[in-house]
């Protein structure tokens, strides 16, 4: 898989990144500019060959990010990112905005907001083919009033479970953390490659 920047060949990731540059150059707020990416996702989640070879394969029996685009301007990429049935990301952050589309499989969402400084379930909900979300962090305040979206994704089965993730920054950079609920604390969560293209979460030592 070309981890390279720049597209990997396929019309739809290709009119994905496309729409997601117009919009960003649009410089309106993050709210609009998922809104303006929302129509090539809904193309890319309906093409009968939307991605390209291997990129719905889990790494190593476990979930990952197999990375499709890297904006040549290190503004956003776009992962599919999949999760093989049963397993879990556990509570974590994303600090600024996203655009997931789910082209595989079901993904029950859970998302949080932060009470007497543990995160508190607010909402749950299932996603399906061809559902579309977005990742708002203004909407999301974290313990310390710093702007961020905390969620946990799940594979609840059957079968491995893939969504197409429009993120901001590249993978290294992207703002990453998770709830340790052993210690009560949060610790880092960056994205690391671990093969050529393909990414995963690691907890920061």
């Amino acid at each position: 898989m070309n981890h390279h920047m720049g597209v990997t060949g396929t019309a739809a990731v290709e009119l994905l990144a496309a729409a997601t540059d117009a919009a960003l150059r649009s410089r309106r707020p993050e709210a609009w500019v998922c809104e303006a990416i929302r129509p090539a996702m809904a193309a890319l989640l309906v093409d009968r060959d939307p991605l390209p070879p291997g990129a719905r394969d889990p790494y190593e029996g476990g979930a990952v990010g197999n990375l499709v685009y890297a904006d040549p301007e290190a503004r956003f990429h776009i992962l599919v990112v999949v999760f093989p049935e049963g397993t879990s990301s556990g509570i974590h952050l994303h600090g600024c905005w996203g655009v997931i589309g789910y082209l595989q499989g079901g993904d029950e969402e859970t998302r949080y907001r932060w009470r007497d400084g543990r995160p508190v379930e607010e909402s749950r909900h299932v996603w399906h083919q061809g559902d579309i979300t977005y990742l708002l962090p203004d909407e999301m305040a974290g313990p310390d009033g710093r702007a961020g979206c905390w969620h946990r994704v799940r594979n609840p089965g059957p079968g491995v479970g893939v969504s197409v993730h429009v993120l901001c920054r590249l993978p290294a950079d992207h703002p990453h953390d998770f709830w340790d609920r052993d210690e009560a604390r949060i610790v880092a969560f960056p994205f690391v490659e671990r093969a050529p293209g393909r990414w995963q979460a690691m907890l920061g030592r």
